[in-house]
């Protein structure tokens, strides 16, 4: 039985923010536990390999890109926030460039230089990181006195030990074959009776019903405006964004972002002309067509700056590909403008954990002090990054949770252990 101050179970971006972030003495016995035979495969993966790290906007801003968990969170985000973390990565060798949109990357865009620098930090440290070691089963520890400072003995299939405090860092349940398959909440729902919010798939496609536009793959729509309806057309939320067709589904960060409110059965109607709505769209058909000789859908296209193979699938959809805009009836232009300002998609289904960027779900918020993530029942027990019952939208913000979650844990157990030392 071996005994460490902390133990963090997980090497992925929270767990690594969280070592990293070890001072006071803390350092000096924590020790990292993951189950994979490298570091980070989920963080290697962000942003297509970029590595997203965080959004460069007010942190004000953040609070409304975590659904309704945002004001949940709200104190760590603003203690620890977007610009400390630019700091910290920046001084552990990280540059950093940020995008007109506010999303911020290496500048080497390469996320392999942000899982190199958060571990040559953590060897500086002297943590160690025992890779292969998967964590099988945790039990609250009823020593005698000797044994006192321990409250957690954690079991792998080699090894078993104890600890003061425990971090859980082992991510949600998207993207399984990095290691974030969800089965440490089993684990924490059997051993701790930690209350868990069913997992679910956040920021994932969407499938509908009858697929138009399979082969339009790759073609994407700036800052469309959208909205969730019941089948009987009442409307559930709107939200707008940048969309993109994918050969099966629905994707860019407006449907990923706005996917956590779509169910099966769903309709989302899409205006591809936004601000314009329907009855301005036909009061300009009805200006531009008489007498003009263009097709439609080079009308779409050259006129409406729709993409051309968007407006040659919507053309040959209402079967007026072959004429002109002048001869289009009145009935005709008000389905043109009908299908660009409102096209009815129904969900099929939701893309699984396979294709989903985050989970939803996790360790509930209702029994933890979200002001060091720290369990109000198990003293020393932390939960941080996405083990937690909180979903970011695309952008960096998931990440930056990671990182804030993480310090706050650390500074919580960093100061601990100073008090501690104080007292021998």
């Amino acid at each position: 039985m071996v005994y460490y101050e902390t133990i963090i179970v997980g090497a992925g971006a929270a767990g690594l923010y969280c070592a990293c972030s070890l001072d006071g003495g803390a350092e000096s016995s924590a020790l990292v536990l993951e189950k994979n035979k490298k570091a980070g495969r989920k963080l290697l993966m962000t942003g297509n390999g970029h590595c997203n790290v965080t959004h460069g906007g007010s942190i004000k801003e953040f609070i409304g890109h975590y659904a309704d968990k945002g004001s949940r969170i709200r104190g760590i985000l603003q203690r620890y926030n977007n610009r400390q973390l630019c700091d910290f990565l920046e001084s552990i060798g990280v540059p950093l460039t940020e995008r007109e949109d506010g999303k911020v990357f290496p500048a080497s865009m390469d996320s392999a230089d942000v899982l190199n620098s958060l571990l040559r930090e953590i060897e500086r440290k002297g943590i160690a990181v025992e890779y292969g070691s998967e964590v099988i089963r945790i039990e609250p520890f009823a020593g005698g006195e000797k044994d006192s400072e321990s409250r957690f003995t954690i079991y792998t299939p080699k090894k078993s030990y104890r600890c003061q405090n425990l971090v859980i860092a082992t991510g949600g349940c998207s993207y399984a074959g990095t290691g974030s398959d969800g089965k440490m909440l089993n684990i924490l729902s059997r051993d701790l009776n930690i209350d868990i919010e069913e997992p679910r798939p956040v920021l994932t496609p969407v499938y509908v019903e009858d697929y138009e536009f399979k082969d339009l793959s790759g073609v994407s729509f700036r800052n469309i405006e959208a909205y969730i309806e019941t089948e009987d057309g009442k409307r559930l939320r709107g939200f707008a964004g940048d969309l993109l067709f994918t050969s099966k589904t629905l994707s860019g960060p407006a449907i990923l972002n706005n996917s956590r409110y779509m169910r099966p059965g769903m309709i989302l109607s899409v205006n591809f002309l936004t601000p314009a709505d329907e009855p301005k769209i036909t009061e300009r058909f009805k200006k531009d067509f008489p007498g003009n000789g263009r097709s439609p859908q080079t009308y779409m296209s050259e006129n409406l700056g729709l993409p051309k193979r968007f407006a040659q699938a919507i053309a040959c959809k209402l079967s007026v590909s072959d004429r002109k805009v002048s001869q289009l009836t009145g009935k005709q232009m008000r389905s043109l403008s009908e299908v660009l300002t409102g096209y009815k998609f129904k969900i099929r289904k939701l893309g699984g954990f396979s294709e989903a960027m985050a989970t939803g779900g996790g360790v509930s918020l209702c029994h933890k002090t979200s002001a060091v993530m720290e369990h109000e029942v198990h003293k020393g027990l932390y939960f941080i990054g996405e083990a937690v019952d909180v979903d970011g939208d695309t952008g960096g913000y998931n990440l930056q949770f990671a990182y804030s979650s993480a310090k706050a844990a650390a500074h919580n157990i960093s100061a601990g252990e100073f008090l501690r030392g104080t007292k021998k």
